[in-house]
């Protein structure tokens, strides 16, 4: 009877024979079964059954009969090379075969993968690369046969990987996250704002009213991603004033690390800016300065009351309530950092 090999790698492993002798039909045999039909029995079994011709690379010896040897995915029966019984989970399996691996019922010690590791304990007889003794990586494998993909930490398991944290078998940030520094495993930095909020003049951030009695709103943020842009919004009250007007509306960084940032003010709307869009990380809107201005004194302080009689180049008390508008920008919006800005917005704090 010639021995059928298979494509896949030979192993060496012994597969020792039953101490009976040859029977009529000259068919080897284990357990003492000596009729010919046992053997024909055997041959359908192995026409029957589903072969799996796989290449599972260096592991345990196939089993041999004398001068019979079996590929990887195959036992021997009297004689015979046959397929490993099919099986979904281990219950479809029975008798000393106990593992259920790669849709094979398997002995706990075959090794068929050679990762040291038998059929019961290791996961999947494919892969070398999977058993119980490897790290999980972030790949959507239960890597180490845990019984769970990717449960390993989610930030040491992208370290090699280009950085971030596992989500859903692959390494990147959360929504609103970066990894922007590789010495920190994980998604170190954090939008802030949330990166929904203040994104246009029509959201913008809203620091309520600032009375000119020395009203002060201080924010914080890093601007990420790094285009974005990051609005406010204020109301800079001029409270009544009989002799001297104190509104005096200031915007300034007291915080802006390797002056990353700067802002633009809009008084009134959004339509216009300030002081023309030039990127600034100071401004000033005030009504409390006395300058001269093409030859006339300019400014509220001091001041005549509304009604009452007008100095000469005195200036009337005005109310200059009015609304604020800042948006806060990168100066270059391509390069990406966490440090955060500080913004100090007053009204009435500062003299002129």
């Amino acid at each position: 009877m010639s021995p059928r090999l298979s494509l896949a790698l030979l192993l060496t492993a012994a597969c020792a024979s039953g101490a009976g002798g040859a029977s009529d039909g000259g068919a080897r045999h284990d357990g003492g079964v000596s009729d010919a039909g046992a053997r024909d029995g055997a041959m359908d079994a192995r026409t029957d059954a589903p072969m799996m011709e796989l290449d599972a690379g260096p592991g345990d010896a196939g089993p041999t009969c004398d001068d019979v040897m079996c590929g990887p995915w195959e036992r021997c029966v009297a004689g015979e090379c046959l397929p490993y019984p099919d099986c979904v989970d281990v219950e479809d399996c029975d008798g000393e075969i106990v593992a259920c691996r790669n849709g094979r019922c398997l002995p706990c010690d075959v090794d068929i993968d050679g990762d040291g590791y038998g059929a019961c304990e290791d996961c999947d007889e494919t892969n070398p690369n999977v058993n119980p003794g490897v790290a999980e990586v972030c790949n959507g494998v239960d890597d180490n046969c845990s019984g769970t993909a990717d449960d390993g930490d989610p930030a040491a398991m992208c370290v090699d990987l280009g950085g971030g944290e596992c989500i859903d078998g692959g390494c990147g940030c959360p929504m609103g996250t970066w990894d922007i520094d590789p010495a920190v495993p994980g998604c170190e930095c954090v939008a802030a704002p949330d990166p929904a909020i203040g994104v246009s003049c029509a959201g913008a951030i809203n620091l309520g009213d600032l009375a000119d009695d020395g009203a002060v709103s201080i924010v914080s943020g890093n601007v990420m991603p790094a285009d974005r842009e990051l609005w406010y919004r204020f109301r800079g009250v001029d409270s009544v004033d009989t002799s001297c007007d104190n509104f005096h509306v200031r915007v300034r960084f007291t915080e802006n690390p390797d002056d990353t940032f700067e802002f633009t003010t809009f008084r009134g709307g959004c339509a216009t800016p300030q002081c023309a869009d030039a990127g600034f990380t100071d401004y000033r809107w005030a009504t409390d300065f006395r300058a001269s201005i093409g030859g006339r004194l300019s400014g509220q302080c001091p001041c005549t009351a509304p009604g009452a009689t007008r100095l000469n180049n005195v200036s009337v008390c005005t109310n200059d309530t009015a609304e604020f508008f800042v948006r806060v920008r990168r100066r270059d919006p391509g390069v990406e950092s966490c440090p955060s800005f500080t913004l100090e917005v007053s009204n009435g704090l500062y003299d002129s």
